[in-house]
């Protein structure tokens, strides 16, 4: 019976100490508009294709209300860049020319992997609010471009793309909660890149998105 007593105590001690878990998971899947960055003049942006980005989140609580975040996901981006000058694309094919005026669609998968700090509010009724901030180091797995006039159909032009990509984001967001850890989440996020994606030496092409975060908190 004192057994049993002692046995009762720790499972009960351990119940809190449980629930105050500082690690939490989370899932996402962000419909999110992707496009090209480039201040250089050889090539020009030109328009944004939709992609979704799925992945999975852990959140780290230094603090009650401070975590960092760590994630990894396949993230899909890209756009259409018209070429000011003759531009050679390396393809399975063959070697591509894409002479001046011509646009590319360029579809670019990436294994990514967020890492940053997320600021959270108090609980205000079932919501709680929160706002992220951090990089994003990426590796390219997968590149197709698409060009009528150059004869290109979702044709695998990774030899032209980068394998690594670096960029940062920042996000705002809601949790809100359906019963005991489970929650919610729907916000907005701003990606942004800080290295060139393209290993064309005569331009320098950025990667922006802008998404809509959405997942289950465990």
């Amino acid at each position: 019976m004192k057994r049993i007593l002692a046995i009762s105590i720790i499972l009960t001690a351990m119940i809190p100490a449980r629930s105050q878990s500082p690690v939490r998971f989370s899932v996402h899947v962000d419909p999110q508009f992707a496009w090209f960055h480039s201040d250089d003049e050889n090539v020009v942006p030109n328009g944004s294709i939709f992609h979704l980005q799925a992945g999975l989140q852990m959140d780290y609580f230094f603090a009650e209300n401070y975590a960092f975040a760590l994630g990894v996901a396949i993230n899909n981006l890209g756009g259409n860049l018209i070429y000011n000058d003759s531009t050679e694309f390396s393809t399975k094919g063959g070697p591509v020319q894409v002479v001046p005026g011509q646009n590319v669609k360029q579809n670019l998968q990436y294994i990514d992997i967020p890492v940053g700090l997320k600021l959270k509010t108090e609980e205000l009724g079932y919501a709680t609010f929160f706002f992220q901030l951090g990089f994003n180091p990426m590796i390219n797995v997968n590149a197709k471009g698409t060009s009528d006039a150059a004869s290109m159909d979702k044709d695998d032009i990774r030899e032209n793309i980068n394998l690594f990509c670096l960029g940062y984001h920042a996000g705002v967001g809601v949790e809100y909660k359906l019963g005991g850890n489970t929650a919610v989440i729907g916000g907005i996020r701003w990606t942004s890149g800080l290295t060139d994606v393209t290993d064309n030496d005569r331009t320098n092409v950025k990667l922006n998105a802008i998404s809509i975060h959405l997942g289950i908190l465990f």
